[in-house]
């Protein structure tokens, strides 16, 4: 019996991912991301007539009311709308009306119950994952001239240009190792064109740490009152080995306490750290907005409510792991995609004596026909706790893709 129930209940979501998959692409149905809409364009869509902040109690009127014609004749699926904001919609002046499902979970930090980080760790963390992450704080900053900076309020454009540049070009190089495509990577011309001006409205920032003047971690962030949206990260690989995620999010909700602030959302999708920092799990609301005057909408309105309900339901029962188009279209699903470290196998030796000078050549990590061999050095600084300004670096003259590493106190042969 239970069998035929499963079996029914999954043709049935068959059935309705192949009505659905139609009808999201007919005219009358859009789909619309809260985040991509009111973070990143700061707009609030025009059939809401305020917002409120229920974390400080704040209520944002809607100043895009007169854009509302093109949005009659469509029902609009609102996906992302975080739990601690409430949307009103304008019934008054409009024939909106709207469905709201549940269909994800969040994953947020809450700082209200915290009187400074310090608290935060002890509650969070425990003492022995709060003194694991400050030890990986000091390493790297034992090891590196390193500097924090938050861009908020104001940035040099030149600055900007730089860290946006460098900002892709982490993430490509990030990847290209695990051998996926960023999804940012379809709206990054917009990111682009509009960070600056949010950055200086304050609605957004870049989080930038330092070892001198380059960059290694570039975060960037969106900002509503008190809020902090943690929207988009990236690192040099080359400093995998140091934690900068971790070090990143220290420091930037060091910045949050601060700066007064009472929330900083990390929005969807299960990462394991995120179990780690977050103390907040809630579930994302889904606004099926649709035309009372139209029959036709208010029907198409349920049905996209009930199917994202139902998925929900069997995802819950881990009926359905996994997405059904491949199913509907014939086609066969992609293989997963493994996290594959790209980083080539390289051994250290202990070494007596530093080679004579005629035998070796200087190398500068900063020049990029040497830069594959900052990943093994970087590696070596991490354990050996030398700082980087105390350590040589030479190519062997007559041996191919032999280094040597020389510290304060000791030598290391690097093979390739």
């Amino acid at each position: 019996m239970k069998w035929t129930a499963f079996l029914q209940i999954f043709y049935f979501d068959i059935i309705c991912c192949n009505k659905i998959n139609e009808l999201m692409i007919h005219k009358r149905l859009q789909k619309l991301n809260f985040f991509f809409e009111f973070f990143e364009k700061s707009s609030l869509l025009p059939f809401y007539e305020s917002i409120n902040n229920k974390t400080n109690g704040g209520i944002t009127c809607n100043t895009n009311s007169h854009e509302i014609g093109s949005y009659k004749n469509k029902v609009s699926v609102v996906n992302f709308i975080p739990p601690y904001l409430d949307l009103k919609l304008d019934k008054q002046n409009t024939p909106f009306r709207a469905f709201q499902v549940k269909p994800r979970l969040g994953y947020m930090i809450d700082l209200n119950a915290f009187a400074n980080i310090d608290d935060y760790f002890k509650v969070q963390l425990g003492s022995r994952k709060k003194k694991t992450v400050l030890a990986g704080v000091k390493r790297l900053e034992s090891c590196f001239d390193i500097s924090y900076k938050m861009y908020f309020g104001e940035i040099d454009v030149l600055e900007y240009e730089f860290l946006f540049s460098e900002f892709e070009r982490m993430i490509t190089k990030r990847f290209e190792q695990r051998k996926q495509e960023h999804a940012g990577y379809k709206r990054w011309t917009l990111y682009k064109k509009s960070v600056y001006d949010l950055i200086l409205k304050k609605r957004a920032s870049l989080f930038v740490i330092y070892n001198r003047k380059k960059a290694i971690v570039i975060d960037l962030n969106y900002h509503f009152e008190n809020i902090l949206d943690s929207a988009m990260s990236s690192y040099d690989i080359d400093y995998a080995k140091f934690g900068l995620g971790n070090i990143a999010l220290i420091k930037q909700v060091e910045w949050c306490f601060d700066n007064d602030y009472k929330r900083v959302d990390m929005r969807w999708g299960e990462v394991p750290y995120k179990r780690v920092w977050c103390n907040v799990i809630e579930e994302y609301k889904c606004d099926v907005v649709y035309n009372k005057n139209i029959p036709t909408d208010m029907l198409l309105a349920i049905l996209v409510s009930k199917f994202l309900n139902l998925k929900k339901l069997l995802e819950g029962r881990k009926i359905l792991p996994f997405k059904l188009n491949w199913v509907l279209r014939g086609k066969e699903p992609k293989a997963p995609i493994a996290n594959i470290d790209s980083s080539f196998t390289y051994k250290l030796e202990d070494l007596d004596e530093l080679p004579s000078q005629e035998n070796i050549s200087p190398i500068d990590l900063n020049d990029t026909d040497f830069q594959f061999l900052r990943y093994p050095v970087y590696n070596y600084i991490y354990a050996s706790l030398e700082h980087a300004k105390n350590l040589n670096i030479y190519s062997i003259n007559t041996e191919k893709n032999v280094y040597v590493i020389q510290g304060k106190s000791k030598l290391k042969k690097l093979i390739l």
